[in-house]
């Protein structure tokens, strides 16, 4: 999969997930600390990434019925360590097929996972 992580999530995660095969791009990295939400959207719909954040201000940003995405992970497992968040995601990814994160919005807590499916027209 295509991810575009926010500057939020950790390098550990970044490295496990190109490590298993995914290509991410990294805000951090990128050197683009502190760009708007809408920026970070922009920057994944352009490229087709999905967007992998903690930050629940994404939630209400895709909502918007204008705003168009190929995807939104929003992490909120009750223990953000890098360590934990790292395994209990990649452990997601290899139970569900990708197909299932694109142009969704997907909010992932501990014991449980919501997949809200919008379409790119």
């Amino acid at each position: 999969m295509l991810f575009l992580a926010d500057e939020n999530v950790s390098m550990r995660l970044v490295k496990a997930l190109r490590t298993a095969g995914h290509t991410v791009k990294d805000i951090k990295e990128e050197k683009l600390f502190g760009i708007s939400d809408l920026r970070i959207l922009e920057l994944a719909v352009a490229e087709k990434r999905i967007i992998l954040t903690h930050d629940k201000d994404f939630l209400n940003l895709s909502r918007q019925k204008l705003v168009k995405h190929s995807g939104i992970i929003v992490l909120r497992f009750s223990n953000q360590k890098s360590a934990n968040v790292t395994a209990k995601f990649l452990s997601i990814l290899e139970l569900h097929s990708s197909e299932k994160f694109k142009n969704s919005l997907v909010i992932i807590s501990d014991m449980h996972m919501e997949i809200i499916r919008t379409e790119l027209e």
